[in-house]
């Protein structure tokens, strides 16, 4: 994991700076894709309102509010579609799984029906790359760019370090591609490990 950005000259970008800096390089992917490594086991949402649900115990309420999402999805995905690229998520997964990655789970069980490809990775299978520190959490940009999400000690983002320069923008793409290969489609790892799961306890 070191060696993809051994050398490599980043720029530091802070929280108000990264999301428009994302976003303008967003929509110009192109066909090599957005690839995104999520190794955290919690995040805060911040205002989101299902997570808010999720946060509050009122679990049916919060499933109900992701349900209510699914027009918005479908025309996000429709647009990455038109824009001639695909969405791909590699999610390490803990054992045992935490409240937020169960409430997760729902959320990227509806986006995968509408395009989004969840690879689901057990976080047995990555301790190789994590002999030294835990994997970083990565947003490969196709070609472009490649960032390194920080987050506080309570998952709020923190910011990111972008990196341009073309070689280690195709390393990051190729381990993230690698690791989801190595993993399970959610299509399959959801009904067996997530949909029979009783209310998270938080």
């Amino acid at each position: 994991m070191r060696d993809i950005f051994a050398g490599a000259n980043g720029t530091r970008l802070e929280q108000a700076d990264y999301t428009p800096d994302f976003m303008e390089r967003f929509w110009r992917i192109g066909a090599e894709g957005f690839w995104k490594l999520e190794r955290l086991q919690h995040y805060d949402e911040g205002d989101f309102p299902s997570w808010l649900a999720f946060r509050a115990g009122e679990w049916k309420h919060s499933l109900q509010l992701i349900e209510e999402l699914r027009a918005e999805y479908e025309e996000y995905f429709g647009r990455m579609r038109k824009a001639g690229f695909g969405h791909h998520r590699v999610r390490i997964v803990e054992q045992p799984v935490t409240p937020y990655v169960q409430w997760e789970m729902n959320i990227l069980h509806v986006k995968s029906g509408y395009g989004e490809q969840v690879s689901v990775v057990d976080a047995e299978r990555v301790a190789t790359h994590e002999r030294d520190k835990r994997l970083p959490e990565l947003c490969v940009l196709g070609t472009e760019a490649v960032y390194v999400l920080d987050y506080t000690p309570e998952g709020v983002p923190d910011g990111a370090t972008r990196y341009t320069e073309a070689d280690v923008v195709g390393r990051s793409r190729e381990f993230v591609r690698e690791l989801y290969r190595s993993g399970e489609a959610l299509e399959t790892y959801f009904p067996r490990e997530i949909a029979d799961m009783a209310p998270p306890k938080v």
